[in-house]
């Protein structure tokens, strides 16, 4: 496919699709990081830079989230307090 190809059908299709290419982008650069992070040799005096901590702070964010949307999806939330 040539760019303008591509141009054309991501014009034509709306902001929506431009979002979600961002989205897909960042996701996929966070999950290299955080692979690269796993994959290196241990240095217990070298602590994490920048980039690795927000690395790692996204994967626990997005952890969360997902857990709480499980709870949504099962029923667990919203819970519902009943009035004594």
């Amino acid at each position: 496919m040539s760019p303008a190809h591509l141009q054309s059908l991501l014009l034509a299709e709306g902001s929506g699709n431009v979002f979600n290419i961002l989205i897909a982008l960042v996701c996929g650069f966070a999950s290299l990081n955080i692979l690269n992070l796993l994959t290196r040799r241990a240095q217990p005096v070298r602590g994490l830079n920048f980039g690795e901590m927000l690395a790692v702070t996204g994967a626990l964010v997005s952890l969360f989230l997902w857990g709480l949307e499980m709870l949504h999806l099962f029923h667990i939330f919203p819970i519902k307090l009943q009035p004594r």
